[in-house]
């Protein structure tokens, strides 16, 4: 069940990140793709009855795969890295463009035009 409502989670996020025109909505699907991500890691790791990897001498029981949530830990730090450096560059070119629609700084990319000092990159 849970793996279905990520892959719900993660088509949302992919129509908002390809359709919405605004920087911060785009961070925003942005992050709800990667808790997507982290909930499938998560259904993917979970077994009902487990208990933690560790076990006694002469005791059975069914263990928890420790992998998945070390992914996930690993999911999560990469995504604030990743969300943090994408918005310092919405707010470089909130202050720069003053808008936060996608189109209207593209628009004003095109009508830039370099000047002789500048290097064009």
């Amino acid at each position: 069940m849970a793996a279905a409502v990520s892959f719900v989670l993660l088509g949302l996020g992919l129509v908002a990140l390809v359709l919405r025109r605004d920087l911060v909505m785009k961070l925003l699907a942005l992050g709800l793709i990667n808790s997507s991500a982290i909930l499938f890691l998560l259904s993917v790791g979970d077994r009902p009855g487990g208990s933690a990897p560790i076990q006694l001498p002469g005791e059975t029981l069914i263990m928890v795969d420790p992998l998945p949530q070390a992914l996930v830990l690993s999911a999560i730090v990469v995504n604030f890295a990743i969300l943090a450096l994408a918005l310092v560059f919405v707010m470089i070119l909130v202050e720069r463009y003053h808008t936060t629609d996608s189109s209207r700084i593209e628009e004003e990319l095109a009508h830039e035009t370099p000047e002789e000092d500048e290097p064009c990159l």
